[in-house]
Order: structure tokens, then C-alpha cells, then sequence
């Protein structure tokens, strides 16, 4: 039986990873950059790295390393531009290589989590939870060009992976928390995992005793994100590099909390209704509460903002432009505020779901971590000026399906075939958002000058 499960597991990933290969490498090798990531690459990842080869390898008059981290031409942390630098400044110098080997953090991304999640379930339902991200348009963009985005959501998962789907120790602890300090390393907002990983820690007060060395070396990874954003804020005189303090600094985004609940409908839709079983029932039994709730939650949406307007930092996506065309009233979508109320259902309906499994058997508080991980990023994502789509939805499409995997009864296969119908669904329409908005201008548009 194990040899079978071993079998089943190694052409689970074998299978993801030349899905990998054929949707992100033909871009890389033949495509032309017609997207926005690609103008990000041109225009702000790939100087920064040129940038710090120059430093590394001290040509002509660059600065010191320290001296140029203090102000660059990218809003985000330095270390993913650092590594890619040492990696040129070793030879790997054109653009391509680059990009090849920047590729490999999307590929590193989509093994992790199914991995993580086939702790839980079989490895076909893990792939299949794993495609809606494998799909995205977002996804496969940021691993087709140089930008942040993909690497630091393989350490957010890498950390969440650490505290939801395996039983907390210190070890697991002292993990999470060096994978958070890598990610604040690669975007500093990702800073938000310190709430779960805290929580987690607070959790696990009373776990068995542990040797002293090994209590302060889980202290220590503790304290790194801490640490690693502090260095930044001393370093910048703030959250964001100098440069950029102007587009993505001047106050937070008060849409952002409905976007990213929107979002969050819209995407977890499917797998709540997968979901859905007795607490559904529960939930019914209740419902002049769910109504209050559901009353309370409209109005607090309505009072911020949510028509699209670039100038105050709402736009850029799909969503955004259907926003666009919907109806608004006193420059609130009413689209969004339905989406976003679907997407509190949708938590609710996880959560949940992750709760009740949790009381069936499991000893973790694993549903707890999770909901204060959606807090936490989505507070997090609010201090951004800009809500621009790109930087919600990727991190939802890893977060999701590890919040999924906590509420799946493995015992009910009829649960099971309608999770993967919902995921094939998902990984349908991404990608046919990825076909039109990274395929299309890749291979049918002309390049851009």
C-alpha cells in the first residue's frame, strides 16, 4: 500500500511539474514582453539586479552593496534582486538565464504546496487544489518574468505550511518563522505572517518540555521577521524605499478590504460549496443572526470607497475593469460590495468547515491560524496605496486551498469528487484569464517599443 501511495505521489508531482514546463517555459524562451510584469522586469527588477551585480562585483563607480540597498528603483525588499545578482555576477548574465532561473521559484511554489496539502489528503486531490494557482494569470506571469511576487508567496506558504497542516512543535515553530523573515526579505508587507506565526507560538506554550539551546534557537527565528523589517525601516527611514514612498506611501487603501474579500468569493466560491455540509445546516438553523451580520457587514463595506479610480489606486485587473462597467452609487461599486459579502460567507463556510474537522479528531487549532492569517493579510495589503489586483489575488490562491484542506473529511469521497470538480472549474477560468491577458500579448500582439 505504501509503495502504491509512493507511485500515486511521484506521478502527482511529475505531473505538475511538466504542466510547469509547458505553460511557463515556451513564454520565456520564445515570447515577447507585452505585459505588465514584463515592464516591471525592464523597467525596475532587472536594473535593480544589474544594479547590485555591479555592486557585488565592484564594476566602475558602483556603490557598496550597503550603500545601494538604501534607495534603488523597486518598491519592494532587496533579497530576491540580491540572489539573482549573485547568480549573474557567477556568469549567468543575460536576461534569459535569468528569467530561467527566477522561473524556479514558481516551480518550487506549486510543489510546496501540493506537498503541504498531500499531507492531508491523497496527492490527486492536492494536485487538483493546486491548479487554480498553477493556472493563474498572476502566477504565471511572475514566474515567466523577474518580479517578486511568486518568491515571496513560496515562503508565505512555506511558513503557513509549517503551522496549518502539521502539528505545531518547536520546530516547526522556528521554521515558520525563518520562512517569514525570508519572505519580509522579498516583499516587507509579507510582514502579516508574524500574527500567525505568533499565534501559533502562544498555542504551543504548553507543548512538551524541549532542551534549552532548542527553545532559543525557536525564540531567535521568532524574532527574525521583526528583525529583518526593522533593519528595512532603519535602513529606508520607512516601509518603502525613498523612490517610491509617492505611488505606494501616501496612506492606506480603504478599498482593499472589499477587493480582497471580493476576491475571495469569487475564487472560494466553488470550494465553500464543495464544502458545504452539516455546518451549512448549522448555519441555516441560525439565520436571523446571519442576516444582522450580513446587514452590518454591507454597511460597513459602503462606507469606504470602491468605484474604480487609478488616480486614488483602484484599478489594474480584471476585476477592477468589471468594476468599471458595473453600477456604482456615491462612488460605491455595488458589485463589489456583493462580492465582498460572498466572500465573508465563503470565510465563514471554511472556517468552519476547518472547525468542525479540528473537533472530529484533530488536536490543531489549525482553523483559528487561518482565519487570522486572512486578517492579517488582507490588513496588511490595506497599507498599500495601490490595490491593484496583482497583489491580492496571487497570495489568495495559495492561501485558499490550505485553508480548504483543513475542513475536507477524508473519509467522504463524495466531498472529495466535488472538491476536484470545483478546482478544475477553478483552474479552467484562470486559465482562460491567463490564455487572454499573458498568452495573447505574448505570441499575438506586436512587441511593444
Amino acid at each position: 500500500m505504501k509503495q502504491v501511495d509512493c507511485e500515486r505521489g511521484r506521478g502527482a508531482w511529475i505531473a505538475l511539474l511538466c504542466a510547469f514546463i509547458v505553460l511557463v517555459m515556451p513564454v520565456i524562451l520564445l515570447g515577447s514582453d507585452n505585459t505588465s510584469e514584463a515592464h516591471d522586469q525592464n523597467r525596475h527588477h532587472l536594473v535593480v539586479i544589474r544594479q547590485a551585480t555591479a555592486s557585488i562585483t565592484g564594476a566602475g563607480d558602483a556603490p557598496a552593496l550597503g550603500s545601494f540597498v538604501k534607495d534603488y528603483p523597486s518598491a519592494t525588499s532587496p533579497g530576491y534582486h540580491i540572489v539573482l545578482a549573485l547568480f549573474d555576477a557567477c556568469g549567468s548574465g543575460s536576461t534569459t538565464a535569468l528569467r530561467l532561473i527566477s522561473s524556479l521559484f514558481g516551480l518550487a511554489l506549486v510543489l510546496s504546496l501540493w506537498k503541504i496539502l498531500a499531507r492531508r489528503v491523497d496527492g490527486w486531490l492536492a494536485v487538483s487544489l493546486t491548479l487554480p494557482l498553477l493556472c493563474s494569470a498572476y502566477f504565471l506571469s511572475g514566474c515567466m518574468w523577474l518580479t517578486t511576487d511568486v518568491a515571496a508567496v513560496w515562503f508565505i506558504v512555506l511558513a503557513l505550511g509549517s503551522l496549518l497542516t502539521v502539528e505545531r512543535s518547536q520546530v516547526q515553530l522556528a521554521r515558520a518563522g525563518f520562512f517569514a523573515a525570508l519572505a519580509v526579505l522579498v516583499r516587507q508587507p509579507t510582514i502579516w505572517l508574524i500574527a500567525p506565526v505568533y499565534l501559533s507560538a502562544w498555542f504551543a506554550r504548553k507543548c512538551k518540555p524541549v532542551s534549552p539551546v532548542r527553545r532559543v534557537a525557536t525564540i531567535c527565528a521568532l524574532a527574525l521577521p521583526l528583525l529583518v523589517i526593522g533593519w528595512l525601516i532603519v535602513l529606508w527611514g520607512g516601509i518603502m524605499p525613498p523612490a517610491y514612498r509617492s505611488i505606494h506611501d501616501t496612506g492606506p487603501n480603504g478599498a482593499t478590504v472589499a477587493f480582497a474579500l471580493s476576491l475571495l468569493g469569487v475564487w472560494g466560491l466553488p470550494w465553500a460549496i464543495a464544502l458545504c455540509g452539516r455546518q451549512c445546516a448549522e448555519l441555516r438553523q441560525h439565520w436571523m443572526g446571519c442576516s444582522l451580520l450580513l446587514v452590518m457587514a454591507i454597511v460597513a463595506l459602503a462606507l469606504q470607497e470602491t468605484s474604480y479610480d487609478q488616480a486614488a489606486g483602484r484599478w489594474g485587473g480584471p476585476l477592477w475593469s468589471a468594476v468599471q462597467i458595473a453600477p456604482v452609487v456615491m462612488n460605491r461599486s455595488l458589485l463589489l460590495i456583493a462580492l465582498a459579502v460572498v466572500g465573508i460567507a465563503v470565510m465563514v463556510v471554511i472556517v468552519r468547515a476547518a472547525k468542525c474537522a479540528s473537533a472530529a479528531g484533530s488536536p490543531d487549532r489549525g482553523w483559528i491560524i487561518f482565519a487570522i492569517a486572512c486578517v492579517a493579510i488582507i490588513s496588511a495589503l490595506t497599507v498599500n496605496s495601490q490595490c491593484w489586483e496583482r497583489y491580492v489575488d496571487l497570495p489568495l490562491l495559495a492561501l485558499l486551498p490550505l485553508g480548504v484542506v483543513l475542513g475536507v473529511d477524508r473519509s467522504n469521497q463524495a466531498q472529495r469528487r466535488r472538491l476536484i470538480i470545483a478546482s478544475t472549474l477553478l483552474a479552467i477560468v484562470q486559465l482562460g484569464l491567463s490564455l487572454w491577458m499573458v498568452y495573447r500579448p505574448t505570441f499575438l500582439e506586436a512587441p511593444l517599443s
